[in-house]
C-alpha cells in the first residue's frame, strides 16, 4: 500500500500541470496535510502514471507539476469476469479481489439460482463496485481500474462478448483448468491482444439449460477439481491461476 498515490482524472491534466479534486484531493490535503514541495505518484484512469510535485493547496483542489510520466503497461491478455450476483459483502469482496489480480473487465451476471436479483437499483450497486474497484486499484498499485459493468443477464453475456477464449467454471465434469492453461489464452486480435472471458456461477451453481447454452455460444468447461467450491473462492483461485500463465 502506498498513501502517496493518487487518481487523477485525464481532464483535470494540462501538461505540465495536473488537479486533484474531491476525495483525493481531501486525502492529500486534510489527511495526509501536504505541502507544497511534496512529490507523489499520480494515475490515471488510462493507467498512464506521473511522478508529480505539489504547487499549491487549495479550499476544493490540489495543483501539482508533472515532472515524470510513466505511459501506461502494455498487456498481452484482457481479463472479463462475468460473477453470477453473490450477497452484497460477497460482491464487494470479489470485486476488490479480482482487481488486486488484474481482471480488465467484472461484469455482475443474473442466474437462474443467483440468491440476489437484478432490480431499478442496479446503477447505484455498480457505483459501489467501482468506487470499490479503484479504491483497490489504488492500494495494489495497479496502474489501471477495471470496468465494472451493470448487472447483466447471463444469456446476454453469452451471446454479446467476443474473445480469443470463453471459459465457465463447472462442478459437473469439464477439462481440468491446469491442463488447458499450457495452450494459452487463444489468438490475439489486430492489437496484439488476447481477450479472455470467465464465467462464474452462484452459490447453487448453473442450471443444466445455463450450462447447455453457454457451451453452445462457444465457452469451455473447465473445473477446478473434485473439492466444491464457495463462488468467491473459486473465482479468485481461477483468475490467480490465468494471471500467472496468462498475464505474467
Amino acid at each position: 500500500m502506498t498513501a502517496t498515490r493518487f487518481l487523477v482524472e485525464r481532464k483535470n491534466i494540462r501538461f505540465p500541470f495536473a488537479r486533484l479534486e474531491g476525495g483525493e484531493h481531501h486525502h492529500l490535503s486534510k489527511v495526509l496535510r501536504a505541502k507544497p514541495g511534496r512529490q507523489v505518484w499520480l494515475v490515471d484512469d488510462a493507467g498512464n502514471s506521473y511522478e508529480a510535485e505539489i504547487v499549491e493547496v487549495g479550499e476544493t483542489q490540489t495543483l501539482l507539476r508533472i515532472l515524470v510520466l510513466a505511459p501506461a503497461e502494455e498487456t498481452r491478455v484482457r481479463v472479463t469476469l462475468g460473477q453470477a450476483l453473490l450477497k452484497s459483502k460477497k460482491m464487494d469482496w470479489i470485486v476488490q479481489k479480482a482487481t488486486e489480480l488484474g481482471v480488465d473487465v467484472i461484469i455482475p451476471l443474473a442466474t437462474a439460482r443467483a440468491i440476489v436479483k437484478v432490480g431499478p437499483w442496479e446503477g447505484r450497486r455498480a457505483d459501489r463496485w467501482q468506487k470499490i474497484a479503484r479504491e483497490s486499484a489504488k492500494q495494489s498499485r495497479r496502474s489501471s481500474i477495471p470496468e465494472v459493468e451493470e448487472p447483466s443477464f447471463l444469456r446476454d453475456f453469452l451471446i454479446g462478448q467476443p474473445a480469443s477464449r470463453k471459459l465457465i467454471l463447472t462442478e459437473d465434469g469439464g477439462t481440468a483448468l491446469k491442463e488447458i492453461l499450457p495452450a494459452g489464452p487463444g489468438d490475439a486480435d489486430g492489437d496484439g491482444i488476447s481477450t479472455v472471458l470467465l464465467a462464474v456461477g452462484p452459490e447453487g451453481g448453473w442450471t443444466k439449460e445455463e450450462e447447455a447454452d453457454s457451451l453452445a455460444a462457444g465457452f469451455e468447461a473447465v473445473s477446478l477439481g473434485k473439492q466444491p467450491l464457495r463462488s468467491e473462492t473459486a473465482a479468485l483461485a481461477a483468475l490467480a491461476m490465468i494471471s500467472h500463465f496468462w498475464r505474467s
